[in-house]
Order: structure tokens, then sequence, then C-alpha cells
């Protein structure tokens, strides 16, 4: 986008691509405040294919815009009345997904799992606007009945109210009111989790080939499951045993180092010997890279399972254990911090000068240790999930537009709008 004075007329130009076929289009004003308001209601206008809310120059130049460019003029912008249908939570959450913001998110997955439990209770037809204070408190009443922790609630929560600040910004809606709903309390709920060397090894001996590479790079490096499946060649380098995370790899949104120990680095060697063809990522699972998170649970669920503990262990515990052996190895608060992500969060501006080297990090990694005691587990037992993280025996049909029903289904925005994808 861009603004330029053109003509005689020493008017206001836009350079625009409203459909990806960059265009100019005269907004009729020399005057650069009025041009600049032109253009902003010009793009959110075509973005949410809504023209109603356009003042009159606005309307004139978007409506030359179309004329000149040869394509069909929309009939909120031509002045036809039209009768807009009811925004329902099934577009709602279509219009989130396409939203480039979410498109290409590490988030997306976790996103789409928490729209297929609001989907279940409210119905893809359910009109957004019904959608209140009240509601919001129903659903996290009745989630918490279900047996869902109060984090999972939460995060649900917190993907609803994504998607109303989406059509809040498209201007479908003009508040969000899942932000004036407060988040359940997690405290009751954290975990105590410390998984012994002997078990790790017991559980990598149940999992796929497949697999176990993966929960090797997360007990040897702390990093979050989301964070390990999604390495690549570029950010894993070998030779300076050290890996790269950019601020959109990770939860804290801060560039990230991690040290390579010295006993992962074979595994990675091993692991990045085979590559996909056009793909960058060194995780893979039948040639493909593993990126349905979900699908790791399934797997380590079933298989944690066999070996009979009282309270099993997660994946995620992996990242609490990590934490317990890097502070019983006497590793440097500071360092351990800022290897799992949390210095970032949890320090001040001035608490964060005094950069730490790669070589403290690989010195710091190298004299960590991984066997410091028992297996210690401390938590609410869970209810027993079934594939998507819905209640064992309680499986629905989430219906997609013009497809058969699945037991199962994520929901996936494409060009096309949604598509089941059945687990594997």
């Amino acid at each position: 986008m861009a603004l330029k004075k053109r003509g005689k007329g020493n008017t206001w130009h836009l350079r625009i691509r409203p459909f990806g076929k960059q265009v100019w289009v005269s907004t009729g004003t020399s005057l650069k405040s009025v041009a600049e308001n032109i253009e902003k209601q010009i793009m959110v206008a075509c973005r949410s294919q809504d023209y109603s809310f356009l003042d009159p120059l606005s309307r004139k130049a978007c409506l030359q815009m179309f004329r000149n460019q040869g394509l069909e003029v929309p009939s909120s912008l031509s002045g036809e009345v039209i009768i807009k249908p009811e925004l329902t939570l099934w577009k709602g959450i279509e219009l989130c997904l396409k939203h480039p913001e979410v498109r290409d998110s590490g988030n997306r997955e976790r996103l789409e799992q928490g729209f297929v439990h609001l989907l279940k209770h409210f119905g893809k037809d359910y009109a957004v606007k019904q959608i209140w204070i009240p509601q919001v408190k129903e659903y996290q009443h009745k989630r918490l009945s279900d047996g869902a922790a109060p984090s999972t609630v939460n995060k649900e929560k917190a993907a609803l109210s994504k998607m109303f600040q989406f059509l809040v910004e498209l201007r479908h809606l003009e508040v969000n009111p899942v932000r004036l709903v407060k988040n359940l309390s997690e405290k009751a709920d954290a975990r105590q989790a410390y998984v012994s060397f002997n078990d790790f090894q017991r559980i990598l001996e149940l999992l796929p080939m497949w697999f176990r590479p993966i929960a090797q790079a997360a007990y040897y490096t702390g990093m979050r499951k989301g964070e390990v499946v999604g390495l690549t060649r570029k950010s894993v380098n070998l030779s300076r045993r050290m890996i790269y995370l950019r601020p959109e790899d990770v939860k804290e949104g801060e560039w990230k180092r991690v040290p390579i120990h010295k006993d992962l680095v074979p595994i990675l060697e091993e692991v990045m010997k085979v590559q996909a063809i056009g793909k960058d990522r060194i995780f893979l699972h039948n040639g493909e890279p593993v990126t349905h998170r979900d699908q790791l649970r399934w797997c380590w669920d079933r298989k944690v399972a066999k070996l009979g503990f009282d309270s099993a262990p997660t994946f995620h515990d992996l990242r609490h254990t990590w934490k317990t052996n890097a502070r019983r190895s006497e590793m440097d608060p500071e360092i351990r911090e800022s290897i799992m992500g949390h210095w970032f969060k949890e320090k001040s501006i001035t608490e964060r000068y005094g950069r730490i080297g790669d070589q403290e990090l690989i010195r710091a990694i190298d004299q960590m240790s991984f066997d410091h005691g028992e297996t210690e587990i401390l938590a609410r037992v869970r209810k027993e999930k079934s594939r998507g993280g819905l209640p064992a025996g309680s499986e629905q049909n989430v219906l997609t537009p013009n497809c058969k029903c699945h037991n199962y289904v994520i929901l996936l925005a494409s060009p096309r709008g949604f598509e089941p994808l059945s687990p594997a």
C-alpha cells in the first residue's frame, strides 16, 4: 500500500493490492489525512468483503477501483439493499483461521483444538452475537463438569477470545465479551513431576522408532513439544551445538538459544541424515514432517499406560524433569531459566542486561547430569482421554459442510474453506 500525488489535480492516489493485482485508485482529495482514511477503509472493506460502512468518498474510490478492473461490483457497494446473513460460530471460526496472524502461526493447532470443543457445545449454526458473558461462564462450568482441567478450559476460552478479536478488527462486531470473563484458577491443577532416567529409558523402549528422538530431544533440552517438533535444519547448528529458536517459534515471543547436550548430538546427527523433499523439518514420520502434536500425545499416553504408573507421566513432564535435573546439577539459575525461556518473562528490562554467551551455555549443559532420583508425580488424576482430547466414550461427530461425518475431525482452513482431517 502507498499514497502518491499524481496528475494535474494534485490529488492523492492509492496504490493497493486488494485481490493480488496491484492497482492505482484516485482518492479524489488533495488532503493526505483524508486519503489515508480512505485507504484504511478500503483495505478493511476488501478484507471483510463488507462495503456497507464506507463513507461517500471511500465508496466512490472503491467503486471506481472495481469498475476500472472490470470486476463485478458487490451489491453492498453499489447501493443495493441486502440482507446480511447472520454471523454463525462456524463462519467466525473460519474467518479466524484464515486470518494472516493465525494461518501460519505455530499456535494454530491449539486454536483448532479449542474450536472443536466450542463447536460441540454451541453448535456450528449458533449466532456469534448471542455469545455474551453468561454464555461464556456457562461454557466454563460445563467443561469443568465434563472433567476438563482449568488450564484446558482457559485455552479454549482464549481461542474464543481470539476469534472475537478478529471479528472486531473486521468490523463484524464492536466488542469482545470474552475479555470480560476471568480465567479459571489453575493453582490447584498444577503438576509437580519428575521422571527418573531409568523410567525414561523404559518409556523410550516402548515408543516407535520415529518418536524416540523427539522424546530424547525434549528430555535433553527442556523444550516444549511444539518447539521440538517444529525444529528445522536452519534452527539446529550441530557444529556449534546450538539450537536457535525465533520469536514466532516460542511461547515467550523472544529469541531463544538452547545448547545441545553431548549425548543428544549423535541422536540429532542420525535424524538429520534423512530429509523430506521440499521440507525443512528434521523430525519425520513416514517421510513426512511431524506436525500433528495430538498424534504424539495419543502415542505417548498409550505406551506409557502399559508401564502401570500410579500417576502416568505426560510428555510435558519431560520439561519439568529437565528443570529439576538442571537445578540438582547446580546449573546457574540465570542460565537455566534462559534456556527454558522463563528469564525473559519474569525479569525486568534492567535485569536482562549482560548477555549469556554460547560457550557459557555449552559448558553449563555439559556439566548437567540426568539421574537424580526416582519418579515422583503429584497431580490430580486426569480423566481418561480419547483421540481429540474428548472424554473417552463421548466422541461426537463434528460436521463440516458438504463432507461425510468422522468420529473426530480437526478443522483446517484452506482457500476452499474447512476440510476434515481424520486421525491416522
